[in-house]
């Protein structure tokens, strides 16, 4: 009883840590979040923060501090990037709690719609691709350097229809993670969808190169 007691505790101590850490970081990466949603001119975010024009993002400054911490952070602790440290993927967790609030039955999908989903996904990955191949282009959006507001502001008054589809593209499924769990992260975001084929590819390797010595084989 005793054992039981003290593995529940221990269990409750590392959900309450990485709870802190998932909705800290969060609320410390939100500015940046707008910024990028709002602001980022070029088509893939968060790969050529060095040369952006645009002044007042923090990711331009601070891209390899964070992104180096959040990999090690990862490593060591062996969480879900997507499920426990991604900014975009908490605030959907958050719209999702909310839901839940409200009603807590679940938006049951037919497979029509999986198949629209996953075919939204996969032509998502492969336009950033070819942005990728062609240099990852950017829209038009004057450097500024001011408040959080401002700049936005400023970004929605340059904006051509180009930036206006991406946008409405990405506040559209995030808003759908209120009726839909982690819409954005399991239908959109190109960078979970790599993570994704990661993963996959990983465990085919794993499971190719297993002799069955049952090291690992839990008792």
């Amino acid at each position: 009883m005793k054992e039981k007691k003290f593995e529940l505790k221990s269990k409750l101590k590392k959900t309450n840590f990485f709870n802190l850490v998932k909705y800290g970081f969060f609320l410390v990466a939100i500015p940046s979040v707008f910024l990028v949603i709002f602001r980022c001119p070029y088509t893939v975010p968060f790969l050529v923060c060095d040369l952006c024009p645009v002044l007042d993002c923090p990711s331009k400054n601070y891209r390899r501090l964070i992104f180096g911490a959040l990999i090690g952070y990862v490593a060591i602790t062996r969480v879900d990037f997507c499920g426990k440290v991604c900014p975009l993927g908490t605030l959907n967790d958050i719209f999702h709690k909310v839901k839940m609030k409200i009603s807590k039955k679940p938006l049951k999908l037919s497979l029509e719609m999986k198949v629209i989903f996953d075919l939204l996904k996969w032509t998502v990955f492969l336009f950033v691709i070819v942005a990728l191949i062609n240099g990852n282009p950017r829209f038009y959006i004057p450097i500024h350097a001011g408040g959080l507001l401002d700049s936005i502001q400023l970004s929605l008054m340059a904006g051509g229809k180009a930036y206006y589809a991406r946008l409405m593209l990405i506040l559209g499924a995030i808003s759908l993670g209120i009726i839909i769990p982690r819409f954005w992260c399991r239908y959109v975001c190109p960078y979970g969808t790599t993570i994704q084929l990661t993963k996959k590819g990983i465990r085919k390797v794993k499971a190719h190169t297993c002799t069955n010595c049952g090291k690992h084989d839990s008792n």
